[in-house]
């Protein structure tokens, strides 16, 4: 592949890593919305959106280190860390468009990684205070589901079994 047009197309991959990752920040907005409104639908279409995208993204990221690679070994460099920063030295008068796309991948990866960390934390959050409900409801069913054994003493009736004497 010619120097100029393999330039081209690897500004063509960051551009698409870019769009997949303003993508893939937009549904982990609408998972939070999701999770925050407790709506289950919307949770479980948005988890899927979000394996989709993640995947092309993966996908694009083989491709990103795949033609960094053959560009490097395609100028003699070889033997060193696949990374745009190395690049320059191939295309020394493209230096600022290189910084550019190197500049604009870390911030999307910082932005995409907090979003990240905040839906986690949610979701964290969600989970224990779930279970602190759990606990409460639990706790207070148990209360009100008591016997007198034999001996006269107090006591609880699990809710498993209150439920199955019900029936």
């Amino acid at each position: 592949m010619e120097s100029n047009e393999a330039f081209t197309e690897l500004g063509q991959i960051v551009d698409r890593l870019s769009k997949l990752s303003d993508a893939l920040q937009d549904v982990i907005s609408k998972q939070v919305e999701a999770v925050v409104s407790s709506n289950g639908d919307d949770i479980e279409q948005n988890v899927e959106d979000y394996t989709q995208l993640r995947e092309v993204f993966k996908e694009q990221e083989h491709k990103l280190v795949g033609h960094l690679r053959m560009m490097l070994n395609n100028a003699g460099i070889s033997n060193v860390e696949v990374r745009l920063e190395n690049l320059k030295e191939v295309y020394p008068n493209k230096g600022d468009t290189i910084s550019g796309w190197q500049m604009n991948l870390e911030q999307q990866m910082i932005r995409l990684r907090k979003k990240h960390d905040k839906l986690n934390s949610l979701l964290e959050f969600a989970v224990e205070k779930n279970m602190q409900l759990m606990r409460s409801i639990y706790s207070l069913h148990n209360n009100k589901n008591t016997r007198y054994s034999a001996g006269g003493r107090k006591e609880e009736i699990s809710s498993g079994i209150a439920l199955n004497k019900e029936a």
